[in-house]
């Protein structure tokens, strides 16, 4: 939830004037629940899903999610969740817990930001893997993007806008 991506990203959602919802997986932080390493963490998507509908009625929902938290909503995704917009960031093709094999399916037309140098996946392997996603490249940063993290925020929030209307 405090990390540094997820919050460029929640930034430049408000300054568009949208509410931002921000959590903790379970078993991080103060929240309830025990850690599963992304077995049963795509249900905490579902639950924050329907806690910002249940608060922002009527109005169109955006989701994104930076790398365990973009895992999780292709998990989500894959078990039916829906949005409005979805914009994910630094999937990782390649992770001590995660085969590429073993990704949930990339819904066509997914908007991705990937990091040219990310060790987990760089851009281009994004691309090559997913030729049916929308790969948004960001130069000269890995995973973490650092010195490039409002670029990420403005790259999310402009793909909403747009899902959003």
């Amino acid at each position: 939830m405090r990390n540094p991506v997820v919050a460029a990203i929640a930034r430049a959602c408000a300054e568009r004037g949208w509410s931002a919802l921000r959590f903790n997986f379970r078993g991080v932080g103060a929240s309830e629940g025990t850690w599963s390493s992304g077995a049963e963490e795509w249900h905490d998507v579902d639950a924050a899903v329907a806690h910002a509908r249940e608060i922002s009625r009527g109005t169109p929902l955006g989701v994104s999610g930076y790398s365990f938290g973009a895992l999780m909503t292709l998990k989500w995704l894959a078990s039916g969740g829906q949005a409005d917009g979805v914009a994910l960031v630094g999937i990782g093709l390649r992770s001590v817990s995660l085969a590429p094999q073993r990704l949930p399916p990339i819904p066509d037309g997914t908007f991705i930001v990937g990091a040219e140098n990310d060790q987990f996946g760089t851009a281009s392997e994004l691309r090559a893997a997913y030729p049916r996603a929308r790969v948004a490249e960001v130069k000269g940063v890995d995973h973490f993007f650092v010195g490039k993290r409002d670029e990420v925020g403005r790259l999310v929030a402009d793909e909403l806008a747009e899902r959003l209307g």
